[in-house]
């Protein structure tokens, strides 16, 4: 057999092969040969070329109206066509659209609406969808990254980075072929190769059942987007009708229409998960293929059902290969319930497991009927389909006859507790800090949630107190899910206006008006910033360091780059853009571009770096856990600071995890950034660094809620 099917074979078995790296096994089955760099087009060719195919489409696809009709049942000719005559399949015209924030006319190809009548009669006869095979997850594995600038899929080109346009394109494989054949990029290979080598399939229970709730109309609640059902409103007389009345009709109109458009949209991306995931139903086993973003951040090729996706095709995702519970899988099956109800987060897993074990009736009632209006897990504040599976998967285990022997295919996850405050800790050795995220042991979750919104309560409080109007109108309107989202992101780069915008939208959620919410949205979002300042000041200064780092940096005209502690070159692709125009013989487009030879954009480099180091740490501690997790035979994926595996493997892997960033922060990542600056940058002085604390990085093993 080929080389393709001996390493199904060997994917399929590979409990029995722990520590094997599969680049190992596919030199060993079949021929790694080498596949040099090769030179791209840039944008500006790919547009030109684009340019010219167009306008032979405009000019050569005709079809006969008078067949198409035949073909639909209309024969019937308009009175400008004549039988036998051809006209063109596509128009070029302009027109502003309605979905995007545009106010110009664009230029838009239009199809024929007979065609688009003959397509549509088509697609309804086939009652399926086409969509191309970098599009769908693979039914067989893919090959191992043997070099960066080959592809591991069979039918398609997937880059090793994922970059922006040609140009970053050309650039990136550019400097990965120089890392790649020095051997620096063999650990990243190998992180990759191993999340790709982990066997998919469909829970069936939970497609069948959203698929009712989608044709039935959908439902909010389950992040089923509903059918838009609100009719318009009539069209006043312009003749009686006053400016006033006119202008309430338009907005009204527009904001409905905004709202269906919204909905569709959602609702065709849910439909495409659904489908994706009926046909990987029928096929069985199914795998993901990952590349990268430029930070290292890992990422499945195949966009429409994945992992990374919300709950509804989380909920529908489980392990292709099983393993019995073992005597603790049952206890991290109750906890994951727990979890994904989102009742009592804070709580210790002693303390979830009781709350499991006191609603095991709800629990298998849930499994049994799975009501979403009155079934316990409908009822969950965070992720009621992936609540649901667990419940299913619980309901079989307790009622087997060996519930330690029960075969479960379900993966549990683990997060991180705010793990970009996680980084900056360990980065500063801060002992406090590192203490309110759990990076130390304690005997009960640290919540920086609460922390921080028990900060901005008094601060408002005080000014409440003083007279101050905003602040006694968000009295009572704060709660730990109002602040989550912006406090997780502040240390990703998020600015006030970015966290004002945060806090709307979860005050809005909370029935507040809208324009309170955005008085009141202002306000906490600088109190956020405060409060966290307050919490986390050296992790304040170690960000303030890298940007005054970047800006010096990119001071010299070069984009700031670095390499992970795994050997990856990364480099920010921020430079000043500027507008081009491509003449086509139908009409010039203008286009936005940003190209690796024009001036960096010192700003962008500056704001941007801190989060995207942050994220190239994260990543890197990912694939470190990934990479020994494997060499011991244990599943594993994840989604970014959210590791995943079956349940009877959460003790070892979680020892992994901190065992494996206790290594990564056994460095002085730090200095070993500003020495490597230096290096790039012998000129420029680059400052101080912060003064590190006293923690003992080591003590993170020994952390139970590290994550949790």
């Amino acid at each position: 057999s080929c080389p393709t099917d001996q390493y199904t074979r060997y994917i399929a078995s590979l409990p029995e092969h722990p520590g094997e790296q599969p680049q190992q096994v596919w030199n060993m089955l079949g021929e790694a040969e080498y596949q040099p760099y090769k030179a791209q087009w840039t944008d500006s060719t790919v547009d030109n070329i684009g340019g010219f195919i167009l306008n032979l489409v405009l000019r050569t696809c005709t079809f006969d109206p008078h067949h198409c009709r035949e073909l639909l049942g209309k024969k019937q000719l308009k009175e400008e066509e004549e039988d036998g005559e051809t006209v063109p399949v596509f128009t070029h015209t302009y027109l502003i659209p309605t979905t995007m924030d545009i106010n110009h006319p664009i230029g838009t190809f239009i199809a024929h609406p007979l065609i688009k009548a003959l397509v549509h009669r088509i697609q309804e006869s086939r009652g399926h969808f086409y969509f191309p095979t970098s599009e769908i997850p693979m039914v067989c594995p893919p090959k191992p990254w043997i070099y960066a600038s080959r592809t591991p899929m069979l039918l398609n080109e997937v880059p090793f980075i994922r970059y922006a346009g040609r140009d970053w394109e050309a650039y990136y494989k550019s400097m990965l072929h120089h890392h790649d054949t020095s051997g620096h990029l063999a650990a990243v290979k190998y992180g990759l190769d191993v999340l790709g080598s982990l066997p998919w399939s469909i829970n069936r229970r939970i497609l069948e059942k959203q698929i009712g709730v989608y044709n039935s109309g959908g439902l909010s609640k389950l992040s089923i987007a509903r059918v838009f059902d609100k009719e318009y409103p009539a069209k006043p007389n312009p003749a009686t009708a006053s400016d006033v009345e006119k202008q309430a009709y338009s907005r009204e109109v527009k904001e409905l229409k905004k709202e269906e458009d919204e909905l569709f949209s959602i609702r065709s991306t849910q439909l495409y998960t659904l489908s994706h995931a009926r046909y990987l139903d029928n096929k069985g086993l199914f795998w993901q293929c990952y590349n990268m973003d430029f930070r290292g951040r890992v990422y499945p090729v195949a966009p429409h059902l994945n992992q990374m996706l919300g709950d509804p095709a989380r909920g529908m995702l489980l392990f292709g290969q099983g393993a019995p519970l073992g005597p603790l899988g049952l206890r991290w099956l109750k906890i994951h319930c727990v979890n994904k109800f989102g009742a009592i987060s804070k709580a210790s897993f002693d303390e979830k497991e009781a709350y499991a074990d006191e609603r095991m009736d709800l629990i298998l009632d849930s499994a049994d009927h799975m009501d979403t209006d009155r079934g316990w897990w409908a009822l969950s504040t965070e992720d009621p389909w992936q609540c649901l599976a667990t419940c299913i998967e619980l309901a079989g285990a307790v009622r087997s006859d060996n519930p330690e022997e029960y075969i479960c295919h379900l993966p549990v996850h683990m997060d991180g507790s705010c793990n970009g405050l996680q980084h900056y800790a360990a980065l500063g050795r801060d002992v406090e800090g590192a203490a309110k995220v759990n990076v130390t042991p304690s005997p009960h979750p640290q919540d920086v949630y609460s922390a921080v919104l028990e900060i901005v309560i008094r601060l408002a409080g005080d000014e409440a107190a003083r007279g101050m109007e905003v602040a006694q109108l968000v009295h009572n309107k704060v709660e730990r899910k109002t602040l989550k989202q912006t406090i997780m992101t502040q240390v990703y780069g998020v600015t006030l206006y970015g966290g004002r915008e945060q806090i709307r939208g979860k005050l809005i959620d909370q029935g507040v008006d809208a324009i309170d919410a955005g008085r009141c949205a202002a306000y906490l979002s600088a109190l956020t910033f405060k409060a966290v300042g307050e919490l986390f000041t050296q992790a304040q200064q170690i960000q303030e360091w890298l940007n005054n780092a970047a800006y010096e940096f990119a001071g010299t005209g070069a984009p700031v780059s670095w390499t992970t502690p795994l050997g990856l070159p990364c480099v920010q692709p921020y430079t000043k853009e500027k507008r081009q125009v491509v003449q086509t013989s139908f009409q010039a487009i203008n286009k936005v571009v940003a190209k690796p030879s024009m001036a960096v954009n010192k700003r962008k480099q500056r704001t941007a770096f801190p989060p995207n180091f942050v994220h190239s740490l994260d990543s890197t501690h990912m694939l470190m856990t990934a990479i020994k997790c494997h060499q011991h035979g244990i599943p594993f994926a994840a989604v970014h600071d959210s590791y995943w595996t079956l349940p009877c493997h959460v003790d070892a892997m979680n020892t992994y995890l901190r065992r494996q960033f206790a290594i990564l922060y056994s460095f002085d990542i730090l200095k070993e950034l500003k020495e490597s600056f230096e290096k790039s940058c012998p000129e420029v002085a680059f400052g101080e660094l912060p003064r590190s604390g006293q923690l003992d990085i080591n003590s993170v093993i020994d952390s139970e809620y590290f994550f949790s």
